[in-house]
């Protein structure tokens, strides 16, 4: 007897059918798989563009603060603040060794010597050397004196039981502005609790006087010609160094002591 065979026929085109779905749906999953993944960097790069544009708004915001805040005192919104020159005078060490530059300039072309270089010839050398240990010893006496400087204590930390090393930054009580750089002292520790003990109760100011003698320490140094990459000890001329150092005396709080500081012209120590 014969078998039919329509059966068989039906049955493959079932499984023609069923591998013929299968494969649209494996070719179709990438498709969705890289759908998701462009949605997914589509949303992180917004999210960044977000990021970046909060930060550039934040910068504009810091810059404008900035610049509101660093202005010249009397000058307009906006003015950068650039330190003004300070002049000789004694109310700070920016001050007085603004006045021994400024003597330095003057005796040097009162002498018709001029600051060494490579066309100087041997004599010239000896006489500018003799001129300047004269100048220096002589300089080293005159701007020595007694000082009242207005301050503020920026901080200090015990060294021992009895001494503090105490930071200042010489002030300009009128323009309300430092003066120079700050420097640092070591003073007893009670000197420096008392002065802060009463700033804090009876003035606000934060300013101080600080009393003592200014001492100059030029210094003559053959070696040193020229300025040099780090300028220190500060260079004052060819062979010629400015430092200096400062005996403490006394520390008192508060604007009117500071208002009572001398105007004496420096270099004429009483």
């Amino acid at each position: 007897m014969l078998i039919p065979h329509r059966p068989t026929s039906y049955i493959l085109v079932a499984i023609l059918a069923v591998a013929a779905l299968s494969t649209a749906s494996q070719a179709q999953a990438p498709e969705n798989d890289l759908g998701r993944e462009n949605q997914r960097l589509l949303t992180q790069v917004r999210d960044l563009e977000a990021t970046l544009k909060a930060a550039l708004t934040r910068i504009a915001e810091l810059e404008k603060s900035l610049a509101s805040v660093n202005v010249i005192p009397g000058s307009s919104p906006g003015t950068t603040a650039t330190p003004p020159p300070i002049g000789p005078s004694n109310l700070s060490p920016a001050g007085l060794t603004a006045a021994i530059r400024a003597d330095f300039k003057v005796d040097l072309e009162a002498s018709g010597l001029s600051e060494l270089s490579e066309s100087t010839t041997a004599e010239e050398q000896v006489r500018y050397t003799r001129w300047l240990k004269k100048w220096v010893a002589a300089s080293n006496r005159q701007f020595r004196e007694r000082v009242s400087w207005p301050v503020l204590i920026k901080g200090g930390s015990p060294i021992s039981t009895n001494d503090m090393r105490v930071t200042f930054q010489p002030w300009d009580v009128k323009r309300s502005i430092e003066l120079g750089k700050s420097f640092e002292l070591t003073i007893s520790t009670r000197a420096f609790n008392r002065a802060t003990r009463t700033r804090v109760d009876v003035s606000d100011d934060g300013v101080a006087r600080l009393d003592g003698v200014f001492i100059p320490e030029i210094r003559f140094n053959d070696q040193r010609l020229e300025v040099g990459p780090f300028d220190n000890p500060p260079f004052l001329g060819s062979m010629a160094e400015l430092t200096w150092r400062f005996d403490f005396q006394g520390l008192a709080p508060g604007m009117a002591t500071v208002e009572k500081t001398p105007k004496a012209k420096p270099g004429t120590s009483p």
